[in-house]
């Protein structure tokens, strides 16, 4: 989860997600916004995103380098907008999946609980 904002996120960088409710097996490494398998099978993973007001974010979940899902929320008119996705994947024991920026080189994301990120193994 985003406790605080995340502001000026560069291109290709990691949202951080600075709240961490659970993170049982320890897969989640919050100092970095990643999370790494520390068994393989298959997992699911959802991540919700808010733009602040006027905003507008591209971001993706990324497994090992590779896109596997985009987010997209465009706030306008003095309004935030949200974008979410699921996707459920295989991965190894030490392949790694995060949220990344895309598109621009300098957006924020807003925190307040509003943005997440979870995974499980399934």
């Amino acid at each position: 989860m985003k406790n605080a904002p995340q502001e000026h996120v560069g291109l290709n960088q990691n949202i951080i997600f600075d709240k961490v409710i659970t993170n049982e097996g320890g897969g989640y490494d919050a100092l970095h916004g990643v999370f790494i398998a520390p068994q393989s099978g298959y997992y699911v993973f959802s991540s919700t995103a808010l733009t602040t007001v006027n905003g507008e974010i591209h971001t993706a979940m990324v497994h090992n380098a590779n896109i596997i899902a985009y987010i997209y929320g465009h706030g306008d008119n003095g309004r935030h907008d949200q974008g979410s996705q699921t996707v459920v994947t295989w991965l190894n024991v030490g392949d790694e999946v995060d949220v990344q920026n895309k598109d621009y080189t300098d957006t924020s994301i807003f925190g307040s609980l509003y943005s997440s990120f979870s995974g499980y193994l399934f």
